[in-house]
Parts: structure tokens; sequence; C-alpha cells
């Protein structure tokens, strides 16, 4: 598998980092829009959107707030301005995966895709 540059994987980290926030609820889904190619944003949206209802799930009323945090990522970097990462994510014994791709365009990293399993 190809390694990454030490850019590429500051942009992924940065990129999970904010992926993380919204599916934590500290951001809204529509955030990620910002971070995304025009093309792919809704569908970035809809899946985070998606993401934050099953990882969440139900809190009760005086319940604490349980954060997923990033247990691993992996980044590689199969040709120059492209990532591709899969992280292991996970809160209270559980753990989702998490995988992106990240395009460089016109000096920008941009999302292309994510998705959490």
């Amino acid at each position: 598998m190809a390694g990454a540059t030490p850019e590429a994987k500051r942009a992924a980290k940065r990129f999970l980092d904010t992926c993380l926030e919204i599916v934590n609820g500290y951001r809204p889904a529509g955030h990620v829009r910002a971070l995304a190619s025009p093309t792919d944003a809704a569908g970035m949206v809809a899946q985070l959107a998606s993401a934050t209802g099953r990882v969440s799930g139900r809190r009760r009323p005086g319940q604490p707030v349980r954060t997923v945090r990033l247990r691993r990522l992996r980044v590689c970097e199969p040709r120059p301005g492209v990532v591709e990462a899969a992280a292991a994510v996970g809160v209270a014994g559980r753990t989702w995966a998490m995988a992106f791709r990240i395009e460089r365009r016109r000096g920008s990293w941009v999302g292309t895709s994510v998705a959490l399993l």
C-alpha cells in the first residue's frame, strides 16, 4: 500500500476531526459542505447525518454525553494529491469504521466521499 506525505496526513486528520465534530453533535452536518467538492457535498451531508443518528443513539435526560473518538487512522496517497483513509472510531466499547477520500484541487483539500460503517 502506498504511503502518504506529511501534508496528506495532516489534511486527512483535519478532515476526520471535522467529521467527528459533526458525528458528536458539535457541528451541523451541513458544515461538511465547506470541505467537500460541490458534486459530492449532498451525499456526504446525508452520510454524516445518518451516522450521527446511529452513533449517538438515544440519551435519557441526565445521562452523560459520550464522545466518539479516534482509535486509529490509516492514510495512503495512491497518487499525488489523492488521499484515501480508513479510521476506527468508537465510544463506550463500540467501534465503527470510517472511510473517506480527499483530493487536492486548486490548492485545497476537498472531500469526495465519506462512509461511517
